[in-house]
């Protein structure tokens, strides 16, 4: 019978294993070594049998070779367990249990002569283990991995070593342990899970407890033992460093290769268009460059011109002003204008510089205007012409105000036959004192 069973359980593993291979629904996401391990505390609910002979000679209790036998009862206990998910459908977990902590042996055993035994004597094993297993995650190996499902039932089986002892009999032995079981497990969140498992285990001496004689020979082998386990888990999670390798894994998918493979082509048109403008803007930085010296050397050669004239006028005025009362130039204006242009101000600045380096000068600013318009409109145009030639020299060119006097003509005054543009001007003649 137990040969057949593992039988069947081999089936079932490997129909599981060959399935997993093509069953994931979802990528299962390869971590290292120290990600997502799970540490967890269970209680159990323990029912123990006496020897499988025993047992099925309904014998609880029982003498063997004029000793007493492992003694049968219930218990409550627990378990510490540290666990590890090795694929998408296998775990691995490491178990120390204690099932015995609380036990109540059965009474019901009566020697050969019909007398009640004394019931003080405690003839329960009491047992802990130390115990390996693998567990086979049953949804996700027929119907694939999914990071979101939250239940899932499991077949575990494994073994490990066991402590087995009873202070009433004295009975110390190192044992081995057999175990298997269905649970079921249930995700909470990320970081914790629930679970309920129906575990059966046996427990024997080595090496006779995996040998033929086993079964012939009752002398190896302890006890069995039923339990139902329920417990929580608080999973560890992944570490920094295994989380930024999934990233980057995640960036070496084929889809994201083509799309970087298409954005780096992109890329290289676009350099190769920039670096075309880059010459064509080149060439037209070239073309500024020149006509903005072109202009430059124009304004220089004006620049000159300009300074040339204005020394040529600011000379004439030196040598002769001591023989003429009046400058010998005039500020021209347009018809009804008495701001001073542009073109005039050359001419100004002259008279500024005549007066500045001859601090003894004073001059008299006088306004003119042509026959348009009435006497008493040109009288008003006039001194405005002047006033405003005074307020120039004194704000822009620094003149002392003291040196300058104003008057105005209108029309009163005019050059012969000349009507218009020479009369409409503002003179400069000289004070002499």
């Amino acid at each position: 019978m137990m040969k057949k069973l593992s039988k069947v359980a081999l089936l079932v593993c490997f129909v599981a294993m060959a399935t997993s291979a093509t069953a994931q629904k979802h990528e299962y996401p390869r971590y290292g070594f120290w990600s997502n391990w799970g540490v967890g505390v269970y209680g159990s609910f323990n029912w123990q049998l006496d020897n499988l002979f025993s047992a099925q000679r309904g014998e609880l209790n029982a003498y063997t070779q004029g000793d007493y036998g492992w003694g049968a009862g219930r218990s409550l206990g627990m378990g510490l367990l540290l666990e590890k998910p090795i694929s998408n459908v296998w775990y691995g977990r490491l178990r120390f249990t204690w099932p015995t902590l609380l036990t109540k042996t059965y009474p019901q055993h009566y020697a050969s002569d019909g007398v009640e035994e004394d019931h003080s004597l405690k003839r329960m094993d009491n047992h802990a283990a130390l115990t390996f297993e693998l567990e086979l995650n049953l949804i996700d190996a027929f119907k694939g991995w999914d990071p979101n499902r939250c239940f899932s039932p499991y077949l575990f089986a494994g073994g490990g070593l066991a402590f087995s002892f009873n202070r009433a009999r004295g009975d110390y032995l190192a044992s081995i342990q057999l175990d298997g079981g269905l649970g079921a497990r249930y995700k909470l969140c990320e970081s914790s899970t629930i679970f309920a498992e129906v575990e059966a285990d046996v427990i024997g001496d080595a090496p006779a407890f995996w040998k033929k004689q086993l079964w012939e020979n009752n002398s190896q082998w302890h006890n069995m033992n039923l339990l139902v386990n329920f417990g929580y888990i608080y999973n560890l999670g992944v570490t920094p460093a295994d989380r930024a390798l999934a990233a980057q894994r995640a960036l070496l998918t084929q889809e994201r290769f083509d799309a970087l493979n298409d954005e780096a082509e992109q890329l290289k048109k676009d350099l190769a268009e920039a670096q075309a403008n880059e010459k064509k803007l080149e060439g037209e930085v070239a073309d500024l460059t020149a006509e903005n010296q072109r202009i430059k050397d124009e304004a220089d050669a004006r620049t000159a011109a300009l300074n040339d004239s204005i020394q040529g006028v600011i000379d004439q005025l030196k040598s002769d002003q001591l023989n003429y009362y009046a400058i010998p130039f005039s500020i021209l204006y347009p018809n009804d204008v008495w701001h001073v242009q542009d073109s005039e101000f050359i001419k100004l600045e002259a008279i500024a510089r005549v007066m500045k380096d001859n601090p003894d000068v004073k001059l008299t600013i006088v306004g003119f205007c042509d026959y348009t318009a009435s006497d008493e409109y040109n009288m008003k145009l006039s001194e405005k012409r002047a006033k405003e030639v005074k307020r120039l020299l004194v704000k822009k060119y620094g003149v002392d105000g003291d040196r300058l006097e104003v008057d105005w003509k209108g029309k009163t005054i005019a050059f012969g036959d000349i009507k218009f543009s020479l009369n409409r001007r503002v003179s400069f003649y000289r004070i002499i004192e």
